[in-house]
């Protein structure tokens, strides 16, 4: 089998927060290593009957509505200070609306979903990924008491991650 994995989306279910934390810090570190390509990654936690997700890639709509904003005033500038000011009150509606409107990455109603299987205080990674190292993926993985949640991998990649993971959950 050859130890690459050319795209997938891999959800790692965690009973500790803490620990899902750590998978992504170190999900950081293989990518920095280049044993994984991370297009998105994401923790899903259930508390208290709610669930939670913290994502790394999506654009809240104040950050959509500052670059829309700052993109405004720009085009606005054509048409002097009130040109500039209606410029950027105009971008900073649209930016803010479409950061709402445009998910990118793992999509947040999937997650969603998937988080209200979960039980008070258990978390969920999901990591998507544009090429991987299997082997070196399942070595980091070891260290970690968790079960494959959700996966699109193949099935050898599966079993070889199923089989690293410390403990099941």
């Amino acid at each position: 089998m050859p130890d690459t994995q050319p795209n997938g989306l891999l959800a790692l279910r965690f009973s500790e927060p803490l620990m899902a934390q750590e998978c992504v810090l170190a999900m950081g570190r293989l990518a920095k290593n280049h044993v994984i390509e991370i297009d998105d990654i994401a923790i899903v936690r259930r508390t208290d009957g709610r669930t939670r997700i913290q994502q790394t890639r999506d654009l809240n709509t104040g950050q959509g509505a500052s670059a829309g904003g700052w993109v405004g005033a720009l085009v606005g500038m054509l048409g002097g200070p009130p040109g500039m000011i209606a410029g950027g009150a105009l971008g900073a509606a649209v930016g803010g609306l479409w950061a709402k409107l445009h998910d990118v990455g793992i999509d947040d109603d999937h997650m969603k979903e998937m988080g209200n299987r979960l039980q008070d205080g258990e978390s969920v990674v999901f990591i998507l990924m544009k090429d991987c190292h299997v082997g070196g993926l399942a070595k980091e993985l070891r260290r970690f008491n968790a079960e494959i949640f959700e996966s699109t991998l193949t099935d050898t990649a599966d079993e070889m991650i199923r089989e690293s993971l410390a403990v099941e959950v």
